[in-house]
């Protein structure tokens, strides 16, 4: 019952995030992906032309939805089925610590996140990298638990598993912590249990650098240098970093993993290790369901002060499960009001130039919404890459005359933060339609 019980959440889950799967652009980041992923598309190598600041497998994971559909509503749908077995994997990782009825308790509070939700109908990379996480311990625990070949296969899976969540996004690498401790925990066969899961990852190393082979610098500078140059020593501080730990959105659910913790520790279960390692929420309603659901152990009828502790760890996971409910809707209401000015950019950018005409823009997505390509060494002008000092006035001009760009949209303050912007756009292109704010189309001089 309680498998079919996590079904159900999941085809909800997936009801809730087919609503927001084509609506307008929800994070400047989606249209970098979507064109790095187009240029993808058209036969430029990742690193070496197409500048990526994600590791490999999030391009390539989602290049077969943009080449089914060439929207971002099918890379949505790429996101959104990774979320679904990241749900699936959660169902299999509680159901093996504490139970079934843990199981579906850490299913219902995955599926209400905002933030799960968030994550896993936008294209990004966090999303798929935490759920791929999931599957991955998922697979640990079952082949701990399985014998003969099967356990020898599914000890690989997790290596291999375990490299694709980091080939996603490198946060994946966290999950290398409470692997190590579910493998560690095998009682007998741990040696050969180890290899087959080095094997694994062995084999997933080789897949992710088959994309660096032909530009390992490049890669370095693109996936890590990038992030860890762009970033301010200055304004790292301990509150700042609170800030980002405790989302106000996230906080009940947040709050419940940390009575979860306190209860495991409190009852000196072993199974807090691996949740623990890793801060996986709902803690406390999967531990205090776990001592009830061990069969007929006691008295068969639960009375008055023995039934509280169970009713409250009930009550805590309803009310933080309608909290993530009540956020969530606002977000699809505020995801459903148009983008005006983004659809007046996206009319404009159709009403000039040719399908097939290669531009420089700090917008991505209105210009791939529009049928048109931004070249790969161009696809994502952030204030990150250009603090970082891997986006230059030098790389502008290489690409536009390796391209022959002929057009120019500007929408923010991202392309000014480049040294010598300004003066690079006077001296090639020339304004022809003012979109409103900083908005503004330019051509190249002499067309």
């Amino acid at each position: 019952m309680t498998a079919w019980a996590a079904v159900v959440v999941g085809i909800g889950f997936a009801a809730i995030e087919a609503i927001v799967l084509n609506v307008r652009i929800r994070d400047y980041d989606e249209g970098v992906y979507w064109q790095s992923i187009r240029a993808l598309a058209r036969g430029e190598p990742l690193f070496s032309s197409v500048f990526a600041s994600q590791p490999p497998a999030f391009y390539y994971a989602l290049l077969p939805f943009d080449v089914a559909g060439h929207a971002p509503a099918s890379l949505r749908l790429g996101v959104l089925i990774l979320g679904l077995v990241g749900l699936a994997a959660t169902y299999v990782i509680g159901r093996l610590l504490a139970g079934p009825i843990a199981g579906l308790v850490a299913v219902l509070l995955a599926a209400t996140s905002p933030l799960y939700l968030h994550q896993s109908a936008v294209v990004q990379a966090d999303g798929p990298a935490v759920a791929v996480s999931t599957v991955s311990v998922a697979f640990a625990l079952l082949a701990v638990r399985a014998d003969g070949r099967k356990r020898d296969l599914l000890a690989a899976a997790t290596g291999l598993t375990f490299v694709l969540a980091t080939g996603l996004k490198l946060l994946g690498a966290v999950t290398l912590v409470p692997l190590v401790i579910v493998l560690l925990s095998a009682g007998r066969g741990r040696t050969r249990l180890l290899v087959s899961a080095t094997v694994g990852t062995l084999v997933g190393c080789l897949l992710m650098l088959l994309p660096v082979i032909g530009a390992p610098r490049a890669a370095l500078d693109q996936v890590v240098l990038a992030h860890l140059r762009a970033g301010d020593p200055s304004r790292a501080n301990l509150s700042a970093n609170l800030k980002l730990l405790l989302l106000h959105r996230e906080l009940p659910l947040q709050a419940l993993a940390g009575l979860g913790v306190l209860n495991g520790l409190f009852r000196r279960n072993r199974a807090i290790l691996v949740p623990l390692a890793w801060l996986v929420p709902s803690v406390l309603v999967r531990l205090a369901l776990k001592r009830r659901s061990r069969g007929p152990t006691g008295p068969p009828r639960k009375r008055g002060r023995e039934m509280l502790p169970g009713l409250a760890a009930l009550g805590l996971m309803l009310a933080t499960a309608a909290a993530g409910v009540i956020v969530t809707v606002r977000d699809i209401q505020l995801a459903l009001v148009p983008d005006l000015h983004n659809a007046e950019m996206i009319a404009a950018v159709e009403a000039v130039g040719r399908p097939g005409d290669f531009w420089i823009s700090d917008n991505p997505y209105a210009i791939a919404a529009a049928g048109r390509d931004i070249p790969g060494p161009m696809v994502d002008t952030s204030s990150q890459r250009t603090r970082a000092g891997l986006l230059t006035v030098g790389d502008l001009e290489a690409t536009r005359v390796h391209y022959h760009v002929q057009w120019v949209l500007e929408d923010s303050f991202r392309l000014d933060g480049v040294p010598g912007y300004r003066g690079w756009l006077d001296q090639h292109f020339h304004p022809i339609q003012n979109l409103g704010g900083r908005a503004v189309i330019y051509q190249l001089n002499g067309r």
